[in-house]
């Protein structure tokens, strides 16, 4: 079981509360952000242009999140699911239960240029709370600037003791520049894609930015959810 800090990157998931204080449990607030790539309503067959999400095993990127040092993002296994070959963190940047403890997996995958980030999750206590595996595609890197994707997804959550409850969640996506450039420090990344990612549960927005350099992978990642900004930014990074 480990502690996730609010750093919201889809890549990455965000909650902001997980149930009713009322004796009647409710669903997850909206801002619980899981992935799934079913119900992928705009077609995914494209020519990759490039790897801007490097995946093998020890692959790792070490991020501040608005100037602080977190764990590093670490591929640390694979896992084929459905015939797909996934990639398994031991963290994740973005992801978050509002700083509450939680045991789960975050993977990552990519096909034809299309990337993904799969996570699943348990949240301990009295009730245990299960978040179902969701899929949610956070980049094409064929598109060009300005075309966009859309998800209607559907998040399964359930409190222990009580049936299954279901919450539409609406992904749309869409590619704001290529071939950027972008400055952390000393560093200066090139041949970047810069993603938003906007997030509707419940009419609750969640907005989401990546930027991903060529060769590389995730450079820098935003989180804008009710009023609060989170910047993540990376520090270093190595690649097998």
């Amino acid at each position: 079981m480990k502690k996730v800090n609010l750093f919201i990157v889809s890549f990455f998931i965000i909650t902001s509360s997980l149930f009713s204080c009322s004796s009647e449990f409710e669903p997850i607030d909206p801002a619980v952000q899981f992935p799934d790539d079913n119900n992928d309503e705009d077609n995914d067959n494209g020519i990759s242009t490039g790897n801007y999400w490097p995946m093998a095993v020890n692959n790792q990127w070490v991020f501040n999140e608005n100037g602080l040092p977190q764990e590093p993002m670490k591929i640390i296994s694979t896992q084929i699911i459905d015939d797909n070959t996934y990639y398994k963190y031991n963290n994740f940047v973005g992801t978050s239960t509002n700083g509450a403890p939680f045991s789960g997996t975050v993977m990552s995958r990519k096909m034809n240029g299309v990337y993904y980030y799969r996570a699943e999750v348990i949240i301990p206590g009295t009730p245990t709370i299960t978040v179902s595996p969701l899929e949610i595609i956070v980049l094409k890197d064929f598109l060009e600037v300005d075309e966009t994707w859309t998800q209607s997804l559907t998040q399964t959550t359930t409190v222990e003791g009580s049936a299954p409850i279901t919450t539409s969640v609406q992904i749309e996506g869409k590619i704001l520049e290529r071939e950027a450039s972008l400055t952390i420090g000393s560093v200066t990344y090139t041949d970047i894609i810069r993603v938003e990612l906007v997030q509707t549960t419940q009419g609750i927005i969640n907005k989401n930015y990546y930027w991903f350099a060529k060769d590389i992978g995730l450079v820098k990642y935003r989180n804008v959810l009710d009023g609060t900004n989170t910047i993540s930014e990376l520090q270093s990074y190595t690649l097998n």
